[in-house]
């Protein structure tokens, strides 16, 4: 499995969207951070689909998480596993 560095701008986590459309699944992970709040920050987003594995950082300065979205959202032919999904 190949295994990405830290992704923190738009341009790594376009190219990465692209090619986990193409898979027939994407497992994804969450973590929130909720020190001194009831409502959670997102930390980090892991992201595989068996060949490649990806951590994405959401709070970096120039990355735009939209690529990401479409992902889990638009493409109706990907199966989305979430790990915990109940806690995120």
């Amino acid at each position: 499995m190949k295994i990405h560095p830290l992704i923190t701008d738009s341009n790594q986590l376009a190219e990465l969207c692209q090619r986990l459309a193409q898979s027939p699944f994407v497992i994804v992970d969450t973590e929130f951070m909720r020190e001194n709040t009831y409502y959670p920050d997102l930390c980090l987003v892991q992201l595989s689909d068996g060949k490649e594995a990806a951590a994405i950082d959401p709070k970096a300065k120039n990355i735009d998480l939209q690529p990401m979205l479409n992902l889990l959202t638009d493409n109706e032919d990907v199966l989305k596993v979430f790990h915990a999904g109940g806690q995120d």
